[in-house]
């Protein structure tokens, strides 16, 4: 739903669109709805104009409508505060938001150790401090955010059908919020499956009387927005760690946490402890308990050597000498030499092991031209502590080649591709990337550690006012000299934001066989054309075909589809393309059979005469179509019905009756046959005789 920390750190530096972002929750009974404005000052005004609750039935029996049922589900509002009264004394996050919406003031104090929260929630900005915690509150109690007007359950449905649930700001003039948020939509049915998943990955590290627990987080983060621990000690009942929930707030402006951590004290180390988890929607539904992980704390070892000296001798021997405390000697079993040739992270091997616990000093041989060396002490208890690492080298002042030939290219989810020429110095060590946002100003290196590959991914956020980013890049052999930045690449950020789809309105089978058909156009404003998409469900070929590009932006659109066959299924779908090329999601697909066409005219030019002296009647016409299997001939004498006068082969064009009498008119009718089977026209003429 919405997190207490959608909006970034450098909002200032943002276009902010608010939106109404809304949430279903599909149940077998019931479908439950949870709303919110996702910017601050928005979402304060919209709470006291109140949202307007709209349903729309889509189809029923699994058969799209002709046009949705709407149905007004009311407009909500925060409740009065006298009903927050009630209920605040015993609920902490009704009087959060009660607090947020109607407090003369709201202030929350902040301790050094919340320096994450305090870079998302400024303290300076009350407005954003209501909107974040009246939102917290809200996604940990569904009924304070009914109090609210931020939800709904919604129980006259059917599962036969399925809807379209819409929230918009209340109409209201002397607010103006209405006209800048755009409404929020979601689609819902009745779910047969209700069932939650159970929290994934949950491990536990056991130390000195403390435990470490985690769990995977950005896989479920759309199902819950809180968990709640439970612990057991020594096989007894599991009781809840507090009434307070665990949520996460390691999220960065463009990077999510990829896990959850909670760190708990253990009373002693000599008991067994176990733990386990379950998490909560902001629809108030509990998920599964996780499994159960238990252990013991281990006494950890608490002091690390320090290495303190080092001396490299002309035939690369280096001797190394580390302290260590003399009394802590009783709580470890060996030290151990690791080398690394890079000093990256896991690279790190033992090349001697069990260096007896009285020893501060050794001699090893030069591995590499660039060693990183640590002692570390193996406590008895198997724990591990490393000292820092030293590096060991001979001098070498020389700087790699300046990198050559960077480009790059940022595409549309915004994931930067950085190129350039690899060196070919054998002491490379790898590359750093340098970024800045602003041209002219410092720019900033992004890599922790150089990069061995000469191609490199970043991400940048499309959405914020800066449409360029600008990068270099430098190189650095294993003794960390750099060489000259390269040249400074500018690259300018694509259009993410794909428009709205257009939406079918109405449809007309015509008599003919022709198909109309109307839309509104898509309301984003940088749509450049319409597109309409046909496919033949009755015919071989099933691919799409455009039909009909619409350059001009209209608020309606008509077309009549001309190019169909008679009594056949068409499939239907519109495209918006904005003005950089961006496609919106494809409207819904409406699907129709065309009527029979008329009659085909395939005689044409039918004349005919009275010849007296050979007493008959000629008629004479051409044949327009190479398809015809025979032409059916009635003749009606006077007022007479008309009765079959012969038939005549599809080649034939022309017709002698000698059966006929002076003082009578005479009429005749001519139907073709096609081979087809498609009907064709009936040509009629009159002659007297």
């Amino acid at each position: 739903m919405i997190s207490v920390f959608v909006f970034s750190q450098e909002k200032q530096d943002k276009v902010i669109i608010p939106h109404i972002r809304l949430k279903v929750d599909n149940k077998k009974n019931h479908i439950s709805l949870r709303w919110a404005v996702d910017e601050p000052i928005s979402w304060q005004k919209a709470n006291k104009t109140g949202f307007v609750l709209k349903r729309y039935t889509l189809s029923r029996d699994g058969k799209l409508l002709d046009k949705p049922e709407e149905k007004d589900l009311g407009i909500f509002k925060p409740a009065s505060e006298a009903e927050w009264k009630k209920i605040v004394e015993k609920n902490d996050n009704a009087a959060t938001v009660a607090q947020s919406l109607f407090g003369d003031t709201f202030e929350v104090e902040m301790g050094e150790k919340q320096g994450k929260l305090e870079g998302v929630v400024n303290k300076s900005q009350e407005v954003e401090q209501r909107f974040s915690y009246a939102l917290m509150a809200a996604d940990l109690d569904f009924e304070v955010a009914k109090l609210a007007g931020w939800a709904y359950k919604d129980v006259n449905i059917k599962s036969n059908e399925r809807y379209l649930y819409s929230v918009s700001i209340n109409q209201n003039n002397s607010s103006g919020v209405s006209a800048l948020v755009v409404k929020g939509d979601a689609v819902a049915e009745v779910s047969s499956n209700s069932d939650l998943p159970k929290p994934v990955d949950f491990i536990g590290i056991f130390k000195d009387q403390t435990v470490t627990i985690s769990w995977e987080y950005l896989q479920l983060r759309d199902t819950y927005t809180s968990y709640y621990v439970e612990k057991s000690e020594n096989g007894s009942a599991f009781k809840s760690l507090g009434d307070l929930p665990v949520m996460n707030m390691n999220d960065t402006d463009g990077r999510q946490a990829q896990g959850m951590t909670f760190v708990d004290s253990l009373a002693q180390n000599n008991s067994k402890f176990s733990y386990r988890i379950r998490g909560k929607t902001i629809f108030g539904d509990y998920g599964p308990y996780s499994d159960a992980i238990s252990g013991k704390g281990k006494k950890s070892l608490e002091i690390t050597p320090r290495i303190s000296n080092f001396k490299i001798s002309e035939d690369e021997q280096i001797a190394i000498n580390w302290e260590f405390p003399n009394e802590v000697e009783k709580d470890i079993i060996a030290f151990e030499l690791l080398h690394s040739e890079t000093d990256l992270e896991n690279t790190y091997k033992v090349v001697k092991n069990k260096i007896p616990v009285i020893d501060r000093a050794l001699v090893t041989k030069s591995l590499a031209s660039s060693n990183y060396y640590k002692i570390q002490a193996i406590g008895k208890n198997k724990d591990k502590r490393e000292s820092f690492a030293v590096l060991v080298q001979p001098n070498d002042i020389t700087p790699p080649e300046t990198p050559l030939e960077l480009k790059g290219k940022i595409d549309s989810l915004g994931i930067v591709h950085l190129q350039w020429k690899a060196n070919s110095e054998k002491d490379l060590e790898g590359y750093h990337i340098f970024r800045g946002i602003q041209k002219g100003d410092e720019m900033v290196r992004i890599t922790p550690q150089a990069i061995s590959k000469n191609i490199y991914k970043d991400n940048v956020v499309l959405e914020n006012l800066n449409s360029t980013v600008y990068y270099y890049v430098t190189a650095t052999d294993i003794r960390k000299n750099q060489s000259k930045p390269s040249i400074i690449l500018e690259l300018e950020k694509p259009d993410k934001v794909k428009p709205q789809a257009p939406v079918f309105t109405e449809y007309k089978l015509e008599e003919d066989g022709k198909i109309t058909l109307s839309w509104l156009r898509s309301y984003s404003d940088d749509v450049a054309l319409h597109q309409l998409y046909r496919q033949d469900k009755d015919g071989a070929d099933k691919s799409w075909k455009m039909i009909y590009e619409a350059k001009d932006i209209q608020p309606n659109f008509i077309y009549t589809d001309k190019n169909v066959e008679a009594d056949k299924r068409y499939a239907y779908y519109l495209l918006a393309i904005d003005k950089n090329k961006l496609k919106s999601d494809k409207s819904p697909e409406i699907t129709l059979r065309s009527n029979s066409f008329e009659a085909q005219s395939v005689l044409t030019n039918l004349s005919g005469s009275a010849n007296r002296d050979k007493k008959q009647i000629e008629l004479i016409w051409k044949i327009d179509k190479k398809d015809v299997g025979e032409i059916l001939v009635y003749r009606q004498k006077g007022i007479e019905k008309p009765t079959h006068w012969g038939t005549l082969s599809g080649a034939q064009n022309f017709l002698e009756d000698k059966a006929v009498q002076t003082g009578n008119v005479y009429t005749y009718l001519l139907k073709p046959m096609l081979k087809n089977n498609h009907v064709s026209k009936t040509e009629k003429i009159t002659i007297e005789f």
